[in-house]
């Protein structure tokens, strides 16, 4: 049964033509019923979105010479969408949804393409919560699914056929006008509500920290335009995430958005400065790219690490973090960290976004984040400082369905992880999957502008790593989706199937602890000097090689697979600790 209905109308000189040859319940319906409302203008290109209850008001409204965009835009035809679905909260629901749907669908536009009411959108990016009403499921695959696919595309409306392959792209992941949850809303509100105050958010893998930067930076330019705000990156994202700011009318030249390094060498002042995963903000160390240790000059001349420097860029400085992401002995230390942040307020966000369990499970995402901590960093003392719930639900781990959220395979790690992958391709097309490992294989920088140079071998199998790390994900190279994802090309980045080689870096000691072994570690800025005889470093090692697989491991929306990659005692130190039978 069809849970909508829509009625196309055409526009002449701000005129509904053919209202009154509508039935009389459609005519009821646009003067008093709740109703998400589509603009176009067949030769200007240009969309406008909203919603009311009034919609033959509103657009007397809309034409009554006060509005510019409207004199201007030349609207010829409206689709007018409603719902027995639609109350209140499915209103902002849908108008969000097919706001972010619509700038996705044609993001290259040079014009102004999607237009709404500011005032509105912006107020939800200042962080209106998600109202979880009863029908939000149902809202979505009953009425903006189908309204998308069979009344939007197949009318011309849109470009792409299926939301299922816009929700993948970081426009629409990453959007700063999605709703958020009552628990990003509230820390919006606090950082914005406390300007002479610095924050660290701590967040698990996909508790929504990028989302909520981007919400932040968006509330901040519409509420005080004239403040100077810097968004510091990893490289990895900085292209990405200009491209989201620009789509969305967030490329204000109050905005900075550059990495670390750069931001400190340019020496300049701002009322607020937010980091993006500051657990690889950098510290002075002799084993360091150049360029990062360049910046400790002038008045940043006796800093110890780019935090120092930061701050004293900064009026208010915000840091997304996550104490189980620090991957490279030239990051901040965990001391270097909590010195430098000791007087910041300290907040928490503990939803889990990324992984999505199956249907029908009795486990859940948050099962399968409690149980890798615990796999991974049971004996290191972490845990405490981590959202750690050790009551978890072993069975994620003990499901054996072929769709199963997780499993593993026993022998021909690569070809299987490949026959994995591309199966759901050929089921869900549009997915985003890649198959990643441990920095087991040697690698030169130089290896990613030689295609015929290869790193994985197994049988006749012959792969290579990622040629690139920045925007790796969306690569056009022939063989992008083929290259084995390294930690560096994928921190921060969500995935839809994800294949993990679980490497002989990782080992289990004669009392059954994990721990890293640096003589099968391939990435020379990843370890200690040999000549550093402080005997913490075997252990920071160790932490840094399971963070690598921490981060592999919680990439995948739909799920995973490990192979072993001459790893067998890792298998077994694995099945017998999750009770994998």
């Amino acid at each position: 049964m069809v849970k909508y209905n829509c009625i196309t109308l055409k526009i002449k000189n701000g005129e509904l033509e053919n209202f009154d040859k509508l039935r009389q319940p459609e005519q009821n319906t646009l003067k008093n019923g709740n109703v998400v409302y589509i603009y176009k203008g067949t030769k200007s290109k240009k969309v406008y979105i909203g919603q009311t209850k009034h919609f033959v008001e509103r657009n007397k409204q809309h034409y009554n010479g006060q509005e510019e965009k409207f004199n201007i835009a030349a609207f010829d035809q409206v689709i007018i969408l409603f719902s027995s679905y639609f109350n209140g909260s499915a209103l902002d629901d849908v108008e969000t949804q097919l706001i972010t749907y619509f700038i996705a669908d044609n993001p290259q536009s040079k014009n102004q393409l999607v237009q709404y009411e500011s005032d509105e959108i912006i107020n939800k990016t200042n962080g209106n919560s998600v109202n979880d009403y009863r029908e939000r499921e149902k809202v979505a695959l009953e009425v903006i699914l189908p309204f998308w696919e069979n009344e939007l595309y197949l009318n011309g409306w849109v470009s792409t056929p299926t939301l299922e392959e816009l929700r993948t792209r970081a426009l629409v992941k990453y959007s700063p006008i999605k709703k958020l949850t009552v628990e990003q809303d509230n820390l919006i509100k606090e950082i914005n509500s406390n300007p002479d105050k610095n924050f660290v958010i701590n967040g698990d893998a996909g508790t929504g920290k990028t989302v909520l930067l981007t919400h932040l930076v968006a509330m901040l330019l519409n509420e005080q335009p004239n403040k100077r705000i810097a968004v510091v990156l990893q490289p990895n994202w900085i292209k990405t995430a200009r491209s989201i700011f620009k789509v969305y009318g967030m490329n204000n030249s109050n905005l900075t958005i550059a990495t670390s390094t750069n931001l400190i060498n340019a020496n300049e002042n701002y009322d607020v400065i937010i980091v993006d995963e500051s657990h690889k903000l950098s510290r002075k160390f002799p084993k360091q790219m150049a360029s990062f240790n360049s910046v400790y000059k002038g008045r940043f001349a006796h800093d110890n690490n780019h935090l120092d420097a930061l701050k004293k860029m900064g009026n208010q400085i915000v840091l997304m973090y996550d104490v189980l992401q620090a991957i490279r002995p030239a990051n901040m230390t965990r001391a270097q960290f909590n010195e430098a942040t000791k007087d910041f307020k300290k907040r928490y966000l503990k939803t889990q976004f990324r992984i999505q369990a199956p249907a029908g499970k009795n486990y859940t995402s948050e099962d399968f984040v409690n149980g890798i901590k615990y796999l991974l960093y049971k004996d290191t003392g972490l845990l405490e400082q981590t959202n750690f719930n050790p009551d978890f639900n072993k069975s994620v781990f003990q499901d054996c369905e072929v769709d199963a959220y997780f499993g593993f395979f026993e022998t021909d790690p690569l070809k299987n992880l490949i026959d994995w992958i591309e199966e759901d391709r050929n089921f869900n097309p549009e997915h985003i999957n890649r198959i990643l490992g441990g920095l087991v294989e040697p690698w030169k920088q130089s290896d990613g502008k030689d295609s015929s140079i290869t790193h994985w071998h197994e049988g006749n199998i012959k792969r290579r790593w990622n040629s690139t790390q920045a925007n790796w994900i969306y690569s056009e190279e022939e063989d992008a989706e083929e290259q084995i994802g390294s930690v560096f090309a994928v921190q921060g980045i969500d995935l839809n199937k994800v294949g993990v080689l679980i490497g002989n870096d990782l080992q289990v000691d004669t009392n059954g602890r994990l721990f890293g072994n640096p003589e099968n570690f391939h990435n020379v800025n990843g370890k200690f000097s040999k000549d550093d005889d402080n005997p913490e470093n075997a252990q920071e090692f160790t932490l840094f090689v399971l963070n690598i697989y921490y981060i592999l491991m919680t990439r995948g929306i739909d799920g995973i697979r490990l192979g072993f990659w001459k790893n067998d005692a890792f298998k077994e130190y694995m099945e017998r600790t999750l009770e994998i039978i």
